[in-house]
């Protein structure tokens, strides 16, 4: 995990869990491996992991926390409703744990 990111509420988790379809739901423990092997750039209040070359994840942490699922967007075609919102949360709390 890396040091760069931020921890994030509780309240955030059930948010981007239940924005989820389904189909994306089951494969949250696969982005969530994916996600935690990605570049993780910080500047400031904000986290970029970047997905591949045309799609990135921003975090914006005021305080140094994700405090609301708003905080967390997703350049991909899915957004907001994308996996990977979801999936860095679930790095965030992870890194948490681990700090």
């Amino acid at each position: 995990m890396s040091p760069l990111l931020p921890p994030v509420a509780p309240e955030v988790t059930a948010e981007l869990v239940a924005a989820l379809p389904p189909r994306l739901r089951r494969r949250l423990d696969a982005g969530t491996a994916k996600l935690a092997a990605r570049p993780v750039v910080r500047d400031g209040e904000t986290v970029r992991i970047t997905l591949d070359d045309d799609t990135a994840l921003e975090l914006h942490a005021p305080g140094g926390t994700v405090t609301t699922a708003d905080a967390i967007h997703c350049g991909c075609l899915l957004a907001p409703a994308c996996l990977h919102r979801a999936a860095a949360e679930a790095v965030l709390r992870a890194a948490a744990a681990v700090l």
